[in-house]
């Protein structure tokens, strides 16, 4: 009974902040300078290969036929080396990957992505003067514009922006400095970028919307100065989630309110299994905002996929309040699942005596 209704999950901004911190700390420590980071990643390629997989299978063959002795077939001696030659292997694999992604974005570019991140003004200036690239990208697509936004350095964005910064450019996960600025609630920062000319229904590879995730997290703020800008109020992630939908699951009754009264589509379903705004609310228990959404017009007896109701899940929750205020707008208490489970199975199942008192004096039938 319990409604698998989930908020878009994506990769956490802040998490690739601070990867991009302590991936600048080893560039720091091991990089050379110019043009001899190429000829050294070379080489240093070459020599791990020799010390990393050849010398290790050879090392491995001549041990096993020292302990076997000569009389080990070939097949043994392949199949117990490969043990040694596979963590070999996978230690040299990662410290090539790890010598990739550090020397990304070397030299004068990679520190201006540092200064961006701690709102070094006057470093970043000075880079840029040195040559630095302003739309350098990490191993993860990261510009300097993307991490001034995502820590609300408001004056690092503005003059990034003055030096032409991409304020567009997504990461590989398609992330935008907007999108970062919106899920992190730096509001100022949200507004310069979108004075500047940001794509304000700009969406993620999985879909999420800079809409969506000021939603999510409850920035009435933010939400209220991307629709200014013409953020499409109803548009939905890749599995049919609306930005109503988000506040809803989060309790974010001022956002919910604040959507609702531009015009919000208050029984929008999720195109996966047809949940609505007022199923979120329901499952998470915000009786508050599945008043509101009663209130604007909410479908009481929307089924999702399965058959499954707003009513079952507060049923099954014992949510008293909010199965009392479902009743009152008309909730089919013998409403039934596919599989014949009512609202009164639900409270039987959540062990709550308190709502299936409530439920049969409503009319509920056993």
């Amino acid at each position: 009974m319990r409604l698998a209704f989930r908020a878009e999950r994506r990769p956490p901004p802040l998490a690739k902040a601070e990867r991009l911190s302590s991936a600048l700390d080893c560039v720091r420590l091991s990089r050379a300078k110019g043009c001899e980071i190429g000829a050294k990643r070379v080489a240093g390629v070459l020599t791990a290969t020799q010390s990393r997989v050849v010398e290790p299978v050879h090392a491995t063959v001549v041990s096993f036929r020292n302990e076997g002795g000569g009389a080990m077939s070939t097949k043994v001696i392949v199949e117990r080396s490969m043990v040694r030659v596979r963590r070999a292997l996978s230690a040299w694999l990662m410290a090539l990957a790890i010598g990739w992604a550090t020397a990304a974005v070397a030299g004068p570019s990679e520190d201006l992505i540092d200064a961006a991140t701690r709102g070094d003004v006057a470093s970043a200036q000075a880079l840029l003067a040195k040559g630095a690239d302003v739309d350098a990208k990490t191993s993860d697509g990261v510009t300097a514009l993307m991490a001034a936004a995502l820590h609300g350095r408001l004056d690092m964005v503005q003059a990034l922006l003055d030096k032409g910064a991409a304020v567009n450019a997504r990461d590989y996960d398609g992330w935008t400095a907007l999108l970062r600025a919106s899920s992190k609630g730096q509001i100022d920062v949200a507004q310069a970028l979108l004075d500047k000319g940001a794509q304000v229904n700009a969406r993620t590879n999985d879909g999420v919307n800079a809409l969506f995730v000021a939603a999510e997290e409850g920035r009435l703020d933010i939400v209220q100065a991307l629709l200014a800008k013409g953020a499409e109020i109803n548009i939905q992630t890749s599995d049919g989630q609306t930005a109503l939908m988000a506040a809803a699951l989060h309790g974010r009754l001022d956002v919910v309110r604040g959507l609702l009264d531009k015009g919000a589509e208050v029984n929008a379903k999720r195109t996966t299994d047809g949940a609505t705004a007022l199923m979120a609310a329901c499952r998470e228990g915000h009786g508050d905002v599945a008043q509101a959404l009663l209130a604007k017009g909410a479908e009481v007896n929307a089924a999702a996929k399965g058959g499954l109701t707003a009513l079952m899940t507060a049923s099954f929750r014992g949510d008293r309040d909010v199965v009392q205020a479902l009743l009152a707008k008309g909730a089919d208490v013998n409403a039934e699942t596919n599989d014949g489970q009512t609202a009164l199975d639900a409270a039987k199942a959540g062990g709550h005596p308190d709502v299936r008192a409530l439920l049969t004096k409503a009319g509920a039938k056993e």
